[in-house]
């Protein structure tokens, strides 16, 4: 159950993340793709990994974000790097 409450606070972590740096209002879903649906640009994708790495003390690979496309991905990344770094 450990796992499960720090994986929902993780996205919740997530989802407050882009919500201040779409700076307009947005109503992000898992399923929710970052440019598709969010209307994210480049800029704000590398501000995004920014913001996370910062918030979740962590360091995204730039190989990873081409590979990241929506709200799940990004979870499922923060969540795999926050476990590594915890020696999960």
């Amino acid at each position: 159950m450990r796992s499960l409450s720090i994986l929902m606070d993780i996205a919740t972590g997530v989802i407050d993340v882009l919500k201040i740096v779409s700076r307009r209002p947005i109503e992000p879903t898992p399923a929710s793709d970052l440019i598709a649906d969010l209307g994210f640009d480049s800029l704000q994708v590398l501000e995004l990994v920014t913001e996370l790495e910062d918030r979740f003390d962590i360091t995204i690979p730039s190989a990873a974000a081409p590979t990241v496309r929506t709200v799940a991905d990004v979870v499922a990344q923060v969540a795999a790097l926050v476990g590594e770094r915890a020696g999960v």
